[in-house]
């Protein structure tokens, strides 16, 4: 199995079996995000007023033509949510480098050499750390390539494990809160996992914090009620979508998947 990217980082098929397939965060990204459009604006702001106060310092701070175009000079290039948007990136990549250093030592595997993390990765560890003994945490499989060539999609799933002894597909996520996509993320890679040999009972998204004033983890079980056919709307909307505009969508169509799939109560 390999996998590839395009241009870009949210644009991830994997080749698997000589077919192109979506990721399933890929596909998700077809849900709108409206949270983070506040955030959005208030990093823009504190960039801005950050820029401003800083010129304002400056000799001929008393020219209004000069504070504009000092301004507008230092606001240039990358947007500050970007910049904040690269930084919470690279923390949460930071956080499952380092559980999955922690999982992998459990296991007995070669975990390589032990991740160097950030302050705010390392304190998102050490609380995953607390929650994973809470637990009673047994992992099986970490980072597993898992797919449906059926409903033509793949994916990633952080950990395989029993939970106080139930097997479970567990989600790491390091943002400020469980946005509801999460939950059709860990729906679907529960799907492809038990087509891999890898059945669970539950699935669980675990919030970890990266900052010292928000101190505890937060988990949250996937609702019952939620279906594979849920997921798999979101699928024929990106597909949809993706061939509106020229994109290319995979190689695989999910309306291949036989009807006892889609309308199947189970994962």
């Amino acid at each position: 199995m390999a996998q590839d990217s395009a241009t870009a980082w949210r644009d991830r098929f994997y080749t698997i079996e000589g077919q192109r397939l979506p990721s399933v965060t890929t596909i998700l990204d077809i849900i709108a995000k409206p949270a983070l459009g506040p955030w959005y604006a208030k990093e823009e702001r504190r960039y801005f007023e950050t820029a401003m106060l800083e010129v304002l310092t400056r000799p001929g701070a008393r020219d209004p033509e000069y504070v504009l175009a000092a301004v507008a000079q230092a606001v240039t290039g990358v947007k500050a949510a970007d910049r904040e948007k690269q930084k919470a990136a690279a923390i949460g990549t930071a956080v499952h480098a380092g559980i999955e250093w922690e999982l992998r030592r459990q296991l007995g595997e070669d975990a390589g050499p032990e991740p160097r993390l950030p302050e705010a990765a390392a304190w998102a560890l050490e609380s995953w750390k607390d929650w994973a003994r809470s637990v009673n945490l047994e992992p099986l499989a970490i980072e597993r390539t898992i797919y449906c060539l059926e409903c033509g999609y793949a994916g990633t799933l952080d950990l395989y494990a029993r939970v106080k002894g139930v097997l479970t597909v567990l989600d790491w996520k390091s943002g400020k809160a469980i946005y509801p996509e999460a939950f059709l993320q860990n729906l679907a890679y529960r799907h492809a996992a038990t087509r891999a040999g890898l059945p669970s009972t539950q699935g669980l998204i675990v919030r970890l914090p990266k900052h010292l004033d928000d101190p505890a983890w937060e988990v949250m079980p996937v609702p019952a009620t939620l279906r594979l056919e849920d997921f798999l709307a979101a699928l024929r909307l990106w597909r949809w979508q993706r061939a509106m505009s020229g994109q290319p969508t995979g190689d695989q169509q999910v309306d291949r998947a036989s009807h006892r799939e889609i309308s199947s109560p189970t994962v």
